[in-house]
């Protein structure tokens, strides 16, 4: 019998685990031990949870249900690594088109996709909102965990773990390059970490600094194809008592001329470039000019008034 209050449990969920999305046969008690209620950050309180769930140990200065949460999912993650190493290494096509057979091999091709999306269910789960006789229990992070490959994760860091772990992977390359791509480009690491494994300090190098060269050689690319792009979208921008005309801007643009102090620099170009308008008004397009770019050090005024942002990043 659970000896604190039960979290709401919405219909639908009623004999539901709140860990893992299994059917619920047992409650988790936070904390197991009245005497360490004074760790929590929230009232103590019992969680419907799978014979699984239920067992997972936590420690005894745990502060919430969200930190139980993750020590449930990272033993699941541990327990399940080979299920979800399957989805990494196959499809269920290629499962299906398999020509595994034999007693043991057989069954492993019918049921292995099966037992991939089992174990990426569980661990992706989320639960429904917590509260208690309807008062909610904040603390959530909204922003909670990291999707990859259709299993939510605890975290990045934890991702790549397993990962490493999984796939047998070199367990420096794979966050160095998730370091250098960005966690949107994991696919990529992981791809070049899979052809990558029994690597020693000096081809792991070589390989980090064939990606960084590759990112740079892209930075370049697409630099140049703005700077000899398409300016027709370029729209004049009042500031102060000056314009910067579209001429102007784009002149500055495809002179790859970014900045005020570039600007200055450039000037006698400028002049050079606009003659044909006349002292004047040569004049006053070089001074709107100025007044963009002077404009443009203000980060604020750069995302509240400039048309023309995209084409100066970089």
């Amino acid at each position: 019998m659970s000896q604190y209050t039960y979290i709401d449990i919405p219909f639908n969920f009623r004999h539901t685990c709140w860990f893992c999305g299994e059917p619920a046969a047992k409650a988790f008690d936070l904390p197991r031990n009245p005497k360490n209620i004074h760790f929590l950050a929230h009232a103590p309180m019992s969680i419907p949870a799978c014979d699984e769930c239920a067992a997972v140990r936590v420690a005894s200065d745990v502060s919430s249900i969200w930190a139980v949460r993750d020590y449930v999912k990272r033993s699941l993650m541990d327990k399940y690594s080979d299920h979800l190493a399957i989805g990494q290494n196959w499809t269920e096509q290629e499962l299906q088109e398999s020509e595994f057979s034999g007693a043991l091999l057989g069954g492993f091709g019918e049921s292995a996709w099966k037992m991939y999306e089992i174990a990426r269910d569980r661990l992706s789960y989320q639960g429904w909102k917590v509260a208690i006789d309807s008062i909610p229990v904040e603390g959530e992070d909204e922003t909670y965990g990291f999707e990859f490959d259709g299993v939510r994760y605890m975290s990045l860091n934890t991702c790549i773990d397993h990962l490493i772990k999984s796939l047998r992977l070199d367990k420096e390359l794979l966050p160095s390059l998730v370091d250098l791509l960005g966690p949107e480009k994991i696919d990529y690491a992981v791809k070049i970490a899979k052809l990558n494994k029994a690597i020693i300090g000096y081809q792991r190098d070589k390989i980090l600094d064939e990606v960084r060269q590759q990112l740079e050689d892209q930075q370049e690319i697409e630099r140049q194809a703005r700077f000899a792009g398409d300016y027709s979208r370029i729209e004049e921008v009042l500031v102060g008592d000056g314009i910067a005309t579209t001429e102007s801007i784009q002149w500055a643009l495809k002179n790859e001329i970014t900045t005020l102090p570039v600007l200055c620099q450039q000037e006698d170009a400028f002049f050079d470039a606009f003659a044909h308008l006349g002292g004047p008004q040569c004049y006053l397009n070089y001074y709107g000019l100025q007044l963009y770019f002077e404009a443009r050090q203000n980060p604020q005024w750069v995302l509240d008034n400039d048309p023309n942002a995209e084409w100066f990043v970089g």
